[in-house]
């Protein structure tokens, strides 16, 4: 694999937002959502690759990074070029570097794992501790002459109430839950009322303001819907489109309308949820269009 697809970044010209017709990354999930120091953290991601499109991602993690993302020594990713012709107690020192130096993984093909730095939060107080601070997650997903940067903030604290990632119910069509194991499918040009819910319910947390306050909060969770074939809107009640990212009070699920492709072949359906605390979950769903 050759580090050098990781430079540089194209612009795309695309109609809608929701449209899967281009490399995606879609969503980040830690878990934890919210880890304490030293913790361990797993990730996943949701992501879109057009059929027969060779891709990589490179994903780095690092504390109070700024607002570009995360960077690693240029010099240790040349080596590892070279990691077929060294010895294994060389890839053992040369993989160490890698993660001291904010290596989360490489996609496909290494698991993506890191550990928050036991000592994040040693320069805060007790009370800031509660709160913490956000470490930075960059990804750089590469596929054919595309290329997506990523950012995502990953809260680590002490807090006494940590987030959990929300989880999805799995997707209906017009009221039935449909199996994303085995998917579904549908007629062409077809009108369907889609529909998504929170499996579990809303997460009460403790805030602590700015003046050391503590508050006790309801999270609101938004939605987003994403496909690659067909048009949102027409019979579902939220309009043309996925909503915002805005979060409304009590609100724990999403209806969406959309019509089926005109042409028969295979899509694809993506329900993304995020709670505005750092926390994401989705389901998606293979739609053969006949």
């Amino acid at each position: 694999m050759s580090f050098l697809l990781f430079l540089g970044c194209t612009e795309f010209d695309f109609a809608e937002e929701w449209q899967l017709d281009r490399l995606r990354l879609l969503a980040i999930r830690a878990e934890p959502a919210e880890p304490r120091p030293g913790d361990f953290v797993s990730f996943t991601s949701l992501s879109y690759v057009p059929e027969g499109v060779e891709w990589s991602a490179l994903w780095l993690a690092c504390v109070d990074g700024d607002t570009e993302g995360c960077t690693l020594d240029a010099a240790l990713l040349d080596q590892l070029e070279h990691a077929d012709e060294m010895t294994e107690a060389e890839v053992a020192a040369l993989f160490a570097a890698l993660q001291a130096g904010g290596l989360v993984g490489v996609e496909p093909g290494m698991p993506l794992a890191w550990v928050a730095p036991a000592d994040a939060l040693d320069d805060l107080d007790q009370a800031a501790r509660l709160e913490g601070k956000s470490a930075t997650v960059t990804v750089n997903l590469v596929g054919g002459e595309d290329n997506e940067l990523t950012l995502k903030a990953i809260p680590i604290s002490e807090a006494t109430t940590p987030n959990h990632n929300p989880d999805l119910l799995p997707i209906t069509f017009d009221g039935v839950a449909i199996d994303a194991t085995a998917g579904v499918t549908v007629d062409a040009g077809n009108a369907i009322d889609l529909s998504v819910a929170l499996d579990g319910t809303l997460e009460t947390y403790t805030y602590v303001t700015t003046d050391g306050l503590s508050e006790t909060r309801t999270e609101e969770l938004s939605f987003r819907w994403y496909t690659s074939g067909g048009t949102f809107g027409g019979s579902g009640d939220t309009g043309a489109g996925p909503p915002s990212f805005g979060g409304e009070e009590g609100v724990t699920s999403s209806d969406q309308g959309w019509i089926t492709p005109a042409e028969p072949g295979a899509y694809r359906l993506d329900a993304v949820v995020l709670d505005g605390r750092g926390g994401m979950g989705w389901q998606s769903l293979s739609v053969t269009v006949r």
